[in-house]
């Protein structure tokens, strides 16, 4: 599981990658299969480290005549790097086992043990969750996709890449300072850096995976919460921004996230990068490049570190007009994106966790409506935060359609909050972008919805059980993840629900069961799967509505 190989036995092997030279991974097995289960190379750079004068500026691509093995001998490929320096405002994630460094945007790559079909595999782009502040690409052992691949596991059968990204500070820090700078040196793009590395990361995919055995006219982009939203914007910046462009992927997954509303613009958090200033002590007076010196001189660690006091403590995409239209959601709204959506002939996997919210709440919860306000407009513009508040606090918008909560002594501060985040981050931007689908014609065959209910017994030796079917808590699921110890009864449920995971990569005909836009296909808590009317739609599309014209 992960960087943990005692469930393993392994073999080194070696890969020519093209002009890049070679890399040594791992090949995967386990005693009691008669074959190898998968092939791993870790630790792949895809661009330049973004360290010194280069953080907050937009990826360099890996220069012509750069090379994996330099010296003649291939690059160690066998062990994770480091990852993204991030906050540590939450115990959610699994990083003792890691180092946290700048230099960290690599690419983690299993591939099926064996030949390639003719054409190659088709090709999984991951991008993990995680608010864009925390996660890795992969590292936590929870997240190892080698016996979802496997051909005697999952049987998946994909080349999976999962990509680091800059994250939380380093990745999304953005102020009048740095878009004077990206004027004159970055194309004019500041901020969202994390995002332009993963489309950084789609474009390395696409040069080079069939190295790996992997083809790239075959890929899907993916992700879970931050990873969907990444999965979404990248997609938005695609077909919004550069619908001339030939289309690098085929497919999207988006395991509960969706762009919820318009990004933040620079005039927005322009006091966050004050406050920054500020924790270190530099004069607001001192010049622009004054100021982004004395910060690029601080250490990354330090950076994170001093966010954690903030007000506004996350660090979050904004609107600049390079990644993200200045008009988001006003084109969204009139078609543009579902339009092109069908263009291209796309299809869609998306869903949600029954209890998203028993997650979310658990990071920094508030205690009052003060409080309350302060939270949640670390995720929403302030005209945003003003109409979901109301319409949670006072009027109360989700009571006719919300769910029995897990946990019957809930703060109702907590609770609120946890409402709030879990539909504005998940299930109203999904829903929202499936009518967007709907009115533009895509046909439903081209879209799939899905709602998990199941919460394995595993789970319970990692969570409470009163965080229900909490969001993330579907991972074990999608990665088929049975080294976890799932019963053999439970091992059977995982396979059959990820059979469509399988036959939608693949492109193979996917006959989902729905047969109407507010139907979703549900794994319920008992392990059985059925076709079930959505009942959260019409209270969802209300607050959708609102998000995206809140004002």
């Amino acid at each position: 599981m992960g960087n943990v190989l005692s469930a393993y036995k392994t073999e080194k092997c070696v890969l020519h990658v093209g002009d890049l030279g070679d890399i040594e991974g791992l090949v995967l097995s386990r005693a009691e299969i008669d074959q190898p289960l998968a092939r791993r190379f870790l630790n792949v750079p895809y661009i330049l480290p973004p360290t010194g004068q280069h953080r907050w500026r937009k990826p360099r691509r890996l220069p012509p005549g750069y090379l994996y093995s330099p010296e003649g001998t291939p690059r160690d490929c066998t062990n994770f790097g480091s990852i993204c320096p991030q906050p540590n405002y939450t115990k959610l994630g699994n990083h003792a086992f890691s180092k946290y460094d700048e230099d960290c945007l690599v690419l983690n790559i299993w591939t099926p043990s064996g030949t390639p079909p003719g054409q190659g595999w088709p090709v999984m782009l991951w991008f993990h969750g995680g608010w864009l502040q925390i996660g890795d690409p992969s590292v936590d052992p929870n997240m190892d996709p080698t016996e979802l691949i496997s051909a005697s596991g999952g049987g998946l059968q994909c080349v999976f890449i999962a990509a680091a990204y800059r994250l939380s500070v380093l990745g999304f820090l953005a102020s009048k300072e740095l878009a004077e700078e990206a004027a004159v040196t970055d194309d004019r793009a500041f901020g969202n850096y994390g995002l332009w590395d993963q489309v950084a990361a789609l474009k390395w995919v696409h040069e080079h995976i069939h190295h790996f055995g992997g083809n790239a006219q075959e890929l899907t982009l993916s992700g879970r919460s931050a990873g969907a939203y990444s999965t979404h914007a990248i997609a938005s910046y695609d077909l919004l921004l550069h619908p001339e462009e030939p289309p690098l992927y085929r497919r999207l997954v988006m395991y509960s996230n969706a762009i919820p509303a318009d990004p933040k613009t620079v005039e927005e958090v322009q006091p966050q990068f004050d406050e920054l200033l500020t924790a270190f002590a530099i004069p607001l007076s001192l010049s622009g490049p004054e100021k982004l010196a004395l910060l690029r001189s601080k250490p990354a660690l330090e950076l994170v570190d001093k966010i954690m006091a903030f007000d506004n403590h996350t660090f979050r995409p904004i609107r600049d007009g390079y990644f993200f239209p200045m008009d988001l959601f006003t084109r969204y709204i009139n078609g543009d994106f579902a339009a092109e959506f069908k263009r291209r002939g796309l299809s869609l996997l998306i869903g949600e966790v029954r209890d998203e919210e028993t997650l979310y709440r658990q990071t920094n919860p508030p205690r009052d409506l003060t409080s309350l306000y302060k939270e949640v407009g670390n995720y929403y513009s302030p005209a945003v935060t003003r109409m979901m508040v109301d319409a949670y606090v006072n009027r109360k918008i989700n009571a006719e359609g919300a769910h029995p909560d897990p946990d019957s002594g809930i703060d109702i501060w907590k609770k609120v909050y946890g409402d709030i985040i879990s539909d504005g981050q998940v299930r109203a931007p999904s829903r929202l972008l499936v009518r967007q689908l709907r009115d533009a014609g895509v046909p439903l065959s081209s879209v799939h919805r899905y709602m998990i209910n199941w919460r394995p017994s595993f789970v319970d030796r990692q969570a409470p059980k009163e965080f229900g079917v909490g969001h993330a808590f579907d991972k074990p699921i999608w990665n088929f993840s049975v080294l976890h110890g799932p019963t053999p009864e439970e091992e059977a449920t995982m396979k059959t629900w990820i059979q469509d995971l399988v036959d939608y990569v693949h492109g193979r005909p996917l006959d989902y069961g729905t047969v109407a836009w507010d139907q979703q296909k549900v794994l319920n808590f008992d392990g059985s799967i059925s076709i079930e009317k959505d009942a959260k739609w019409d209270y969802l599309a209300q607050v959708a509505d609102e998000m995206c014209t809140a004002k």
